[in-house]
């Protein structure tokens, strides 16, 4: 059966295409009796609007790429949902791309994107991604602003957590209650994330006038599995530290387990500090002390930004940090020196 178009419904209701036209835009111009008329026999014969076709007439598909490193994650999970209903705001439908921290794969979701006309893409870049990556195809590319982690060396929008800020007040409340050996866990050195997060670390141990000891500092996936592993890292250092920074929530979850079968308990024995505030962190045992950032604000941060960009391309590119805070639970309740 042949695809219905716009004559079979304007001569199904003896009109002019151009009425149908108007009548599914909704316009004024259309009586509201007629434009009823006109969406029933949308719907009764079965018509579906090509976007393709009305994108080559206007440029916009109202379709945007989303690039996220681990859908699993809780921290992107949630940012993508409050991405998706920003953008949804502004009548965008959103493509997703998971890339399990692949380049081949976000490489090639970018090309994608490029080839169906996408109004523009917001990336958090997979670890190994290199600024030639986006360089390379910056002809092709729709406009893109970087969410989460940054590629300063690019001249793109960047939206990001105040990664610094957020390990310095969790270094400032752990060294206020008297701990001096604190183990940072987690991350890989390659991404902006991490050198943001240890440079606070460093920053914080200076002005305490603590020297940085990197044998207190172990890299890994930001994982779960990687957190609890390195609880017997922990248990095993000599001297042992008496509390510990996880790169982010499911490192700082797992530690703290982990921590826990090794007969340190947070709160108790030992002091612990997540990073993101998933819904999780409130719930374990014992609840999570957490520096966080509004994935809310984060995500519609970068959707105003992005909509921004494809209305002015031109417009200096901007760099947009979100500030962080503290939130206090029982994981770091213990006092360096205090009788567990």
């Amino acid at each position: 059966m042949a695809r219905p178009t716009l004559r079979t419904i304007a001569d199904k209701l003896g009109v002019s295409t151009a009425t149908v036209s108007l009548a599914m835009r909704d316009s004024r111009k259309i009586s509201i009796a007629m434009r009823e008329r006109v969406k029933a026999a949308l719907v009764a014969e079965g018509y579906v609007y090509q976007r393709s076709a009305a994108g080559l007439r206007t440029s916009r598909t109202d379709t945007v790429g989303v690039i996220v490193n681990n859908v699993s994650d809780p921290f992107f999970s949630t940012l993508l949902a409050f991405l998706e209903d920003a953008l949804a705001k502004t009548g965008r439908t959103v493509f997703l791309c998971n890339t399990d921290e692949s380049v081949a794969r976000q490489s090639e979701f970018i090309r994608k994107m490029s080839e169906y006309n996408a109004d523009g893409i917001i990336v958090s870049p997979a670890i190994g991604s290199t600024p030639e990556d986006f360089r390379a195809a910056r002809g092709l590319l729709p406009p893109l602003v970087f969410i989460s982690r940054t590629m300063l060396e690019l001249d793109f929008d960047h939206v990001v957590n105040d990664d610094c800020e957020a390990t310095e007040l969790a270094m400032n409340h752990l060294l206020g209650m008297d701990h001096r050996r604190i183990a940072f866990v987690g991350g890989d050195p390659s991404v902006s994330t991490y050198q943001e997060r240890i440079r606070g670390y460093r920053a914080a141990l200076e002005r305490a006038s603590i020297g940085f000891d990197d044998s207190l500092v172990r890299p890994s996936a930001p994982t779960r599995l990687a957190g609890f592993q390195a609880a017997r890292w922990i248990a095993e250092l000599t001297p042992r530290p008496t509390a510990a920074i996880g790169y982010n929530d499911a490192v700082s979850l797992g530690l703290s387990a982990g921590l826990q079968r090794e007969g340190l308990v947070p709160g108790r024995s030992f002091a612990l500090v997540g990073h993101e505030d998933v819904e999780e962190a409130s719930l374990a045992n014992p609840p999570l002390t957490v520096t966080t950032v509004s994935r809310d604000e984060m995500g519609s941060t970068a959707a105003s930004a992005l909509i921004d960009r494809i209305g002015n391309p031109d417009a200096p590119s901007r760099r947009i940090v979100l500030k962080t805070k503290l939130v206090v639970r029982e994981s770091c309740g213990f006092a360096a020196g205090s009788n567990p």
